[in-house]
């Protein structure tokens, strides 16, 4: 996956020669490492899982960077440092061998990032993670269970009496994309199975955005049988963990550029100050003047003027702030970096309900439109409602993501939830995910799964009756397309392949997106969404994605 010259390698370590203890010994502890062979050898053995052949061979002969002892100091996990080392300005270090420029910077970053992940993903798997405890995996467990157990199997050749496999690449990929859309409304880069809806804007970002997709690869690589509960759930807890880890860094560097070191306190004017650098930067990727965090005070001050003109939702985050340091004024004694971790923890999620109140209200304009409560409204009154200024994206872009009807502009009509779930309605990111407007058509899935797990016999029957919960009844001719779907699979309705997908949009499309044949197009066919691709085609459109 990222073989390189064992050469390069040496030419770029600081020490090549340099001797320390064993990078899966030191496990949670960032250590400058040079790996033996025997000594990784030992330690894939000793944990059985997660160690593939391809990293063994790069890891070899590499180190860690400077900073892991820092890092080790502060009880920083290995990917976090990693990925905040990714986040910062490069050394620009640079050889050449064999006629070829190679950026040892990016080499290493590389390479340290991927003995990271191993490091994160044995330890929460063996139980010792610093940040993951027992409790949180068995929660976990519990809160997958219906999904996990209404997507397809992968087969065991050895099975007996029944026995199934875990899940497959793709079938695993979607469970958890759906897990972070629900429980956070985060579309999870690499995770996403019709694409990302950004394309990261140098290598270091993109080594950043790819982190669960590489994370999945590990586990799926040495699942055996598919991926199993368990290992799902070790997947979710080590991803959140990195994430969370990786936002206190954020901050960190909010903290720093306003010349505060991690240990000094600050003011009440200086804590507000900090937050709102911090929510700035989490804003819209197109205002940021620098990917990662690598902020200067000139530059952090600009952002936050930019989102403050622009986002009609940043008082709320001003106000919230200020509500946020007056609490934590009376609650402590000095305002630390910790006292400021915690009040940032608080924003957030306080943004991820402005954000959604804002996707309820751009509903609410779609609902008011003709045509509008059955989610399809003309192209022309959007352009005009509200002002004329909110709905300007571009008929390419709209049909690109699968919300736009008709053939010429006066018949186009635009599909409620496609364009709800589009990219250019998140407005959160980060190097991870965007946060963009809830999916609402995913209470709906939630609670069939919950019924089918619960009784996993009729499907028709189960299906008519939590549906019709919701509805209050199904007319006849949509009974006799679910029958039908039923039919062709032996009685089983496949509750998150494409003909169910479009039923669902039929009787919910109002919350339900139509689906796209183009995001069935992967090896698990019309059975679960897989559109084979890295970005989404809105991704290419940039300089067309508005129409004024």
């Amino acid at each position: 996956m990222y073989a390189l010259p064992f050469l390069v390698s040496v030419l770029c370590a600081a020490d090549p020669v340099a001797q320390a203890p064993a990078l899966m010994q030191s496990r949670l502890r960032g250590t400058k490492t040079v790996v033996q062979e025997q000594e990784l050898a030992n330690a894939a053995a000793r944990s059985q899982m997660f160690v593939t052949s391809s990293f063994a061979g790069d890891v070899l002969g590499q180190r860690y960077s400077d900073d892991d002892a820092s890092c080790s100091a502060e009880g920083i996990t290995p990917g976090v440092c990693a990925l905040a080392s990714l986040a910062r300005l490069s050394s620009g270090q640079s050889v050449q061998t064999s006629g070829k420029v190679v950026d040892c910077d990016k080499q290493e970053s590389r390479d340290r990032l991927e003995r990271a992940l191993i490091v994160e993903i044995e330890s929460a798997s063996a139980g010792n993670h610093s940040g993951i405890d027992a409790e949180r995996l068995r929660s976990l467990e519990e809160e997958l269970k219906p999904i996990y157990a209404t997507l397809p199997r992968e087969q065991r050749p050895d099975a007996t009496h029944g026995v199934e496999g875990g899940l497959g690449y793709a079938a695993a990929r979607y469970l958890l994309h759906q897990h972070f859309l629900r429980r956070h409304a985060w579309y999870v880069r690499g995770l996403n199975p019709a694409g990302d809806g950004r394309r990261p804007p140098d290598d270091k970002e993109a080594l950043r955005s790819r982190v669960a997709g590489h994370l999945l690869e590990v586990m799926e690589n040495n699942a055996k049988h598919g991926l199993d509960l368990k290992m799902l759930a070790v997947f979710v807890a080590t991803l959140e963990h990195l994430i969370h880890g990786d936002q206190r860094e954020r901050l960190k560097q909010a903290w720093l550029v306003h010349g505060l070191k991690p240990e000094a306190t600050t003011t009440s004017e200086g804590l507000a100050q900090v937050l709102e650098v911090f929510m700035a930067h989490y804003f819209y990727v197109s205002q940021k003047v620098d990917s990662g965090y690598a902020l200067t005070l000139p530059k952090a001050v600009e952002e936050v003027k930019t989102i403050s003109r622009i986002y009609g939702g940043w008082p709320q985050i001003q106000s919230f702030i200020q509500e946020q340091v007056r609490k934590h004024e009376q609650l402590h004694d000095a305002l630390t970096f910790d006292v400021a971790a915690t009040a940032a923890d608080a924003v957030l999620l306080l943004f991820q309900e402005v954000s959604g109140s804002m996707c309820h209200d751009m509903e609410n304009t779609f609902q008011s439109l003709e045509r509008g409560q059955r989610g399809r409204v003309k192209l022309q009154e959007l352009r005009s409602a509200d002002g004329g200024d909110l709905f300007r994206e571009s008929v390419e872009y709209l049909r690109q993501l699968g919300a736009l009807e008709g053939e010429e502009f006066h018949m186009f009509h635009v599909l409620t939830p496609n364009y709800m779930l589009g990219p250019s309605n998140c407005d959160g990111t980060t190097s991870f995910y965007d946060l963009c407007c809830p999916n609402a058509c995913e209470v709906h899935k939630g609670h069939l799964e919950r019924a089918m797990m619960a009784d996993p016999g009729d499907h028709v029957s189960l299906i008519t009756r939590a549906v019709g919960e919701r509805l209050g009844h199904i007319s006849s001719e949509m009974l006799r397309w679910l029958e039908q779907l039923a039919k062709e699979h032996d009685g089983r309705v496949l509750i998150h392949g494409r003909a169910f997908a479009e039923w669902l949009h039929n009787i919910f499309p109002r919350e339900c997106p139509k689906p796209r044949v183009a995001d069935f197009k992967g090896m698990a066919g019309d059975i679960v969404p897989d559109a084979n691709a890295d970005f989404q085609p809105t991704t290419a459109l940039k300089a067309d994605l508005f129409e004024w």
